[in-house]
């Protein structure tokens, strides 16, 4: 069955520095079995080089695929295919990098009623049939097995009477809804359908795009271009393979006012001439006077609004080229000057929110504010985790097990909950050994002078763990202080007390401890979370900050480079003598962040963090210098990453 192919070009948005192009080119008059080469192309970053790319890349698939009429479609297809893939190998070959630019292309071959098709990078192409929607190049762009070829899969099908194909050298249902891009095209008045296109997307697109798009019907025409009706007007191109542009009108407004406009002179003719007859009085007169102003009055005040929402469009274009340029700057600057680039980012996220709530360019916007986070990401030097080994599964143990934290023991690790303890010996656990019947655990803790663990109560008790059993510890105070975190160092215990604002300091004597010391004389503590010794104390409190005191007097801690996204809800602090970095956790937020110590000022800097996905809720951490690995626990299980 021979069917009638009609296309056309479009471009849609403004110029942002790419290079675009659309291409066409078939044998001409009683060569239609020939085929017709399409080629749709956009070119970013390698301004310099994109024609001469561009070009290369459609005179190498039309040279191949006409060569050899006598081989099947396909075959010729694939042929130029593969002297495509060369030329463009070529020009990587001359570039140090081998960058020659961000290449979103869709290049096509019609014959009869086969179409055949491949692609690379976001370019897209649609088959709307009937009342369906396919993106019929998804999944082309898979170089798993190819990857040096720019072009490696091919996309073939049949072509019906009614189908409207089109090609595009980006995702267009990311600024139109399927429903809605359906309802524009479904008419097969190509220049119609292509202008109700070009309105639907000038919102939302700010940088330019090129479309070709493509109708079928049964039967030849003997209609040429130039005998086909609408807004448009051709360009003559030196190269005769290149096809005509289409230039469409910029938007309805005009349309809509000449077609008010025709309506009213219509009505009027229609008034002039009732005037004329005896049953016109002048009530009526009167009447059709007061309804040709009304109109009159609303094609103006349409005008008007539709002038202003022009301008107010036309002045968000300018803020989201502000932001883009921003996050180029900010790009740059983040290599030296992390505080300038985070000011910068900041400037350009208000921006860009500004446009989202306006309710134009939302896409844009939220493509924007996408980038604005990546950025964010390289410059808090974010790691994603997204499979951490699992050293041991506690639950095999005990189903319902919650683990509160972990106390790492010379080449072990223990694991503890509420009533609990877990001996975890590279990957085996071994059952679970009951701390007490009777006391709830909250936190825990490892003496290593007198190599033994131990564990503070919700009571008051401190239970030590030594040689294989559990024994209570006596103070001469009676009873100890509460406490919510507690650390060992030099083989004395401190205990962190949320209720009195004080850290309790208790010297160990034979089996007893002896009385309880206040540990800080100078400097007050906040809303406390957890404490971390390696000579110096650290206080993790909850609103991120860390207060560290030397011998009880409270110096001065500051973190420089900062991350930009602020510790909000921290719950551990983990660092240890002769170990360089400080670990803090929020779970919340998925993540462990990672601080440098500064010998110089005392301080800290920040380093970056890792972000875990598909695990529980963190419950603790710990660091082994010996491995560079880091263990993280959630309810249930142990994991770790090396760092």
């Amino acid at each position: 069955m021979k069917l009638r192919n009609q296309f056309e070009f479009l471009f849609v948005g403004k110029e942002e520095g790419s290079f675009l192009e659309n291409y066409s080119y078939d044998l001409g008059e009683g060569e239609e079995d020939a085929g017709q080469l399409f080629v749709n192309v956009e070119i970013q970053n390698n301004p310099a080089d994109a024609e001469l790319i561009a070009e290369t890349i459609f005179d190498s698939a039309r040279k191949i695929f006409f060569s050899d009429l006598e081989k099947d479609v396909y075959t010729r297809f694939e042929d130029a295919l593969k002297e495509v893939n060369t030329a463009i190998n070529a020009f990587k070959a001359e570039t140090v990098s081998h960058f020659i630019g961000n290449l979103h292309v869709i290049m096509g071959v019609v014959a009869g009623n086969e179409l055949h098709l491949s692609q690379t990078g976001d370019a897209e192409a649609y088959l709307l049939r009937k009342r369906y929607c396919s993106i019929i190049s998804e999944g082309l762009s898979d170089h798993s097995v190819q990857k040096d070829e720019t072009f490696a899969n091919i996309a073939s099908g049949t072509i019906e009477p009614g189908d409207f194909i089109l090609f595009s050298t980006t995702r267009l249902l990311r600024y139109i809804s399927k429903s809605d891009f359906i309802q524009t095209l479904k008419s097969q008045d190509l220049v119609g359908s292509l202008g109700d296109l070009k309105d639907a997307l000038s919102p939302e697109i700010l940088s330019k795009i090129g479309i070709i798009g493509m109708t079928f019907h049964e039967g030849l025409s003997e209609l040429t271009n130039k005998e086909i009706t609408g807004v448009r007007e051709y360009l003559e191109d030196e190269k005769p393979e290149r096809a005509q542009h289409l230039r469409l009108k910029p938007n309805k407004i005009g349309a809509v006012f000449n077609g008010i406009g025709d309506r009213i002179v219509h009505y009027m003719n229609n008034v002039l001439k009732g005037m004329t007859s005896k049953q016109m009085t002048k009530d009526k007169i009167l009447a059709l006077l007061i309804i040709v102003i009304v109109l009159l009055t609303a094609v103006i005040w349409y005008v008007k609004n539709s002038g202003a929402t022009q301008r107010e469009i036309e002045k968000l274009d300018e803020i989201l080229v502000q932001v883009q340029e921003e996050i180029n700057t900010a790009s740059l600057r983040g290599r030296s000057n992390k505080d300038a680039a985070a000011d910068i980012l900041t400037d350009a996220q208000q921006k860009a929110v500004e446009v989202l709530n306006s309710g134009y360019h939302r896409s844009k916007a939220n493509e924007l504010l996408g980038l604005i986070q990546e950025e964010k990401t390289k410059l808090d030097n974010v790691t994603y985790v997204s499979a951490p080994r699992v050293v041991a599964d506690l639950s095999t143990k005990r189903e319902n097990v919650s683990i509160l934290g972990l106390i790492p023991y010379k080449d072990q690790v223990f694991a503890f909950e509420y009533n609990a303890l877990y001996r975890i010996l590279l990957d085996q656990v071994e059952n679970p050994i009951t701390i007490d019947d009777n006391e709830t655990v909250v936190a825990g803790a490892y003496d290593s002078n007198n190599n033994a663990l131990i564990f503070a109560t919700k009571n008051g008790k401190i239970i030590y763990y030594v040689d294989g059993r559990f024994q209570f510890m006596d103070t001469p105070d009676g009873s100890f202080h509460s406490a919510i975190a507690m650390d060992v160092y030099n083989g004395k215990m401190y205990l962190l007390d949320p209720t009195t604002k004080q850290i309790w300091k208790y010297v160990k004597n034979r089996e007893a401890y002896g009385n309880a010391e206040q540990y800080i004389t100078s400097g007050e503590l906040g809303d406390v979370i957890d404490i971390a010794i390696d000579g110096y104390v650290y206080v993790l409190q909850t609103n991120g900050e860390i207060a560290k005191f030397d011998r009880g007097t409270k110096t001065d801690f500051v973190v420089s480079e900062a991350p930009l996204d602020v510790i909000a809800a921290p719950t551990k602090i983990y660092t240890e003598l002769d170990l360089d970095k400080i670990f803090i956790l929020e779970p919340s937020k998925n993540r462990v962040l990672v601080l440098n110590k500064d010998l110089d000022t005392g301080g800290a800097s920040y380093s970056g963090q890792y972000v875990f996905d598909g695990i529980g809720e963190m419950k603790d951490i710990f660091f082994d210098k010996g491995s560079n690995k880091l263990y993280v626990v959630d309810s249930q299980k142990l994991y770790e990453v090396g760092i």
